[in-house]
């Protein structure tokens, strides 16, 4: 039974890393379209390396309202989960900044 759910584990991992590398493609393609390669290769390059979706989030909202031709509202629904990854985070250093600061005192 362990072997079972660590199979799956592993199949989840690789879903989900695979889900990642398709949605950083549609995000790069989504940026170098609007701002060129350039920029498009900066924003990959420090959502990876600093862990910021920001750049990714603004990517996908790029490719699917400018290249799909899809709704404003429908562009922002399929960028808004990559945006919820961003809000743990953010909050995770909001409050390891608030409790270093009371254990320090």
């Amino acid at each position: 039974m362990d072997t079972v759910r660590e199979l799956l584990g592993y199949l989840l991992g690789v879903a989900f890393c695979i889900g990642g590398l398709i949605l950083c493609g549609i995000a790069w393609m989504g940026l170098q379209n609007e701002f060129g390669w350039q920029l498009a290769l900066a924003g990959v390059v420090v959502s990876i390396l600093v862990r910021v979706n920001f750049p990714l989030v603004v990517g996908l909202f790029l490719y699917a309202h400018n290249l799909w031709g899809w709704s404003q509202a429908e562009s922002i629904a399929f960028a808004v989960p990559g945006l919820l990854l961003l809000l743990p985070s953010i909050a995770t250093e909001v409050f390891s900044v608030l409790v270093g600061a009371t254990q320090r005192r």
